[in-house]
């Protein structure tokens, strides 16, 4: 019987910590998702402050709501 309890504890252990490994790679994914997106805008603002060409701004702002387009997107295929 003690097999058995060290066997499930062990268990609980290991679910665990996959558990929390991947809340910390989520979390990660979200940080630089959000690195990302501020780098892009800001430099969106640059170019246009800049005086350049329009289309380069919009490219730059397309970056991050592209990536944002497609996360939504994928969570919803992966949850089926």
């Amino acid at each position: 019987m003690k097999m058995v309890e060290d066997e499930q504890a062990h268990r609980i252990s290991y679910e665990k910590a996959h558990l929390n490994a991947l809340a910390d790679d989520t979390r990660r994914g979200h940080y630089i998702g959000l690195a990302i997106s501020v780098t892009s805008i800001t430099g969106a603002v640059y170019a246009a402050s800049l005086g350049a060409h329009w289309s380069v701004s919009i490219a730059l702002v397309g970056v991050p709501i592209l990536g944002i387009i497609r996360a939504i997107v994928g969570s919803k295929t992966n949850g089926k």
